[in-house]
């Protein structure tokens, strides 16, 4: 079933919110460049917090594609949030991003009606929070989700 279009503010941005058409178990996809990747102490490869924040701006959330939308428009979630810039995925269950104080909305793009935004403080604790409830949904061979 469609979401319903979220409010917008006189300048077009999607007002945060917790949508209700997202559910408990819903797959919140967060896409990984390698500008997200960073070294850690012993050499290794790891995402950097920058996978775990939320965008500059007004409004700005942690942008992220909703896995039933991708699956309802009869697409691969996989290949959906692949591409030569997005070359892995990490995903959350709404649920569990609600439990860390998160507000989980649609925020459809031009080019992609599947995207959404993650709102909320954002803070040290819920960052580690983020890293620790992540699993890989694309993952990049020879990068650990956390150095820990």
């Amino acid at each position: 079933m469609p979401l319903r279009l979220p409010q917008r503010d006189a300048n077009g941005l999607v007002l945060p919110h917790d949508h209700e058409g997202i559910s408990a178990g819903d797959g919140v996809i967060r896409r990984i460049s390698e500008l997200q990747i960073v070294l850690d102490k012993s050499g290794g490869r790891r995402l950097s917090s920058m996978a775990f924040k939320a965008s500059a701006g007004e409004n700005g959330g942690m942008s992220v594609d909703l896995e039933a939308l991708i699956v309802e428009a009869g697409e691969d979630p996989r290949r959906y949030v692949t591409t030569p810039r997005w070359t892995g995925s990490v995903r959350f269950e709404a649920d569990r991003l609600r439990e860390e104080k998160f507000s989980v909305g649609y925020d459809p793009l031009p080019d992609n009606p599947c995207h959404g935004e993650v709102w909320g403080a954002f803070t040290k604790s819920q960052q580690r929070n983020l890293r620790r409830m992540a699993t890989w949904f694309v993952k990049i061979p020879g990068v650990m989700i956390s150095a820990d």
